[in-house]
């Protein structure tokens, strides 16, 4: 599927979106629209990702706009979405804010990147612009009042990782080895790891905090596996923590392993096949074989995007945007969506989601609070959903707050 990684000319969209704000009134419109594909001025959105990491989430959001735009869109006017590929590097992360603004963006959506919340979190209050992020990573992405998450992010997914580890499972002695992409994401974990051990009254046997992504892993196993861990929590995105359970394998480990959702995928499955232990992971999302993923599926399966927890992400995200565009009073801006996304007082209750979610008011938004438990058997190449729902209050959940530096 193409999804736009330039910047579009700029006059050009700017003009367009001066035309909705004379012209786009916000008569809500039931989602979907006519059957008549929508042909008006375009509605502008953006979104940011690490597209090297994060390519499905964008993916997704740009399907789900195609259909909505194919069946008439908001009152005839298609939804126009430019993603920008932030290179994991924070001076392009900040270019690409200027330049959504620029192109005169009336939200974010779908984004999903190591490190745009931490950026652009100011950028985004300054300018009156509210985010519907598809992955959020980094603290500022939950801990900020204009960005709401689709998903329940690293920190809350390895908190039920370790829950899952610990107090469903019953290891006495875990060990952690988690990827951090900065600063403020390294602190975030540890103070979720503190979080942990203050309401569980249990410690870990090691963690790791200091690897980077795309690493060589073979020593940070060697050291943690040193430890005598009865389990092993592993934090990362699919690809990175398929290295680390590689080195396991190699070191003759059998000790079942705890993953974060961004392994929730087919092919990650697939490559872990080999490992002689449990997988387990803490699913954000419903599982794929849960019919309320149904619609999700067969538009993933339409537009050929692989269907992980990546793209359940920036699917609803983009879900979430046309409900906020379809409760908006007067002209479609960026105040506007803001504002009803902000006043937003009835929960979306998808059967994707563990609980419901809202974007609200508020100085913060973890939304997202709730994980299905998903494992893949030893020697099997494929998840099987174990489940129940597992919700933030049961397990004394403390929301993420941003790091002091």
């Amino acid at each position: 599927m193409h999804i736009t990684k330039k910047v579009l000319a700029v006059a050009g969209i700017a003009a367009a979106s001066a035309l909705i704000l004379a012209g786009c009134s916000s008569t809500p419109a039931a989602t979907g629209g006519s059957a008549t594909p929508a042909t008006g001025t375009p509605i502008v959105v953006s979104g940011i990702s690490s597209l090297s990491v994060f390519p499905e989430a964008p993916q997704a959001a740009q399907a789900v706009f195609d259909a909505y735009n194919a069946a008439g869109g908001f009152n005839g006017h298609p939804i126009t979405y430019t993603v920008y590929d932030d290179k994991i590097d924070p001076a392009v992360t900040a270019t690409a804010a200027k330049d959504a603004l620029a192109a005169g963006s009336v939200a974010m959506v779908g984004s999903s990147s190591l490190l745009e919340c931490g950026v652009n979190y100011k950028t985004w209050q300054d300018n009156d612009v509210v985010s519907f992020q598809g992955t959020g990573v980094d603290p500022f992405c939950f801990a900020t009042p204009n960005i709401a998450p689709a998903n329940n992010g690293p920190f809350f997914d390895i908190y039920a990782t370790a829950w899952n580890a610990v107090k469903i499972d019953g290891a006495k002695k875990a060990c952690v080895l988690a990827a951090t992409a900065d600063p403020a994401t390294k602190l975030a974990y540890e103070q979720t790891f503190k979080d942990f051990e203050k309401a569980t009254g249990t410690k870990f046997a090691y963690i790791d905090d200091t690897v980077a992504y795309g690493a060589d892993y073979t020593a940070a196993v060697t050291n943690m596996l040193g430890k005598g861990c009865d389990a092993a929590i592993l934090g990362g995105v699919g690809p990175d923590v398929t290295g680390m359970i590689s080195a396991m394998t190699a070191q003759g480990s059998t000790i079942p392993v705890y993953v974060q959702t961004s392994c929730y995928y087919p092919d990650f499955a697939a490559g872990v096949a080999s490992y002689g232990g449990k997988v387990s992971v803490p699913a954000e999302f419903a599982p794929m074989d849960d019919p309320a993923n149904a619609d999700f599926l067969a538009l993933m399966k339409e537009k050929n995007v692989t269907a992980s927890s990546f793209a359940q992400g920036g699917y609803l995200a983009a879900k979430d945007f046309i409900s906020a565009l379809e409760r908006t009073t007067g002209d479609v801006t960026a105040k506007s969506v803001m504002a009803a996304a902000t006043s937003q007082t009835e929960a979306d209750t998808s059967g994707m989601r563990g609980n419901p979610w809202i974007f609200g008011p508020g100085i913060s938004h973890q939304a997202n609070a709730a994980t299905y438990r998903v494992d893949i058997a030893p020697g099997s190449s494929a998840w099987t959903s174990v489940g129940p729902w597992l919700l933030g209050d049961t397990m004394k959940w403390v929301n993420t707050v941003i790091p002091a530096s």
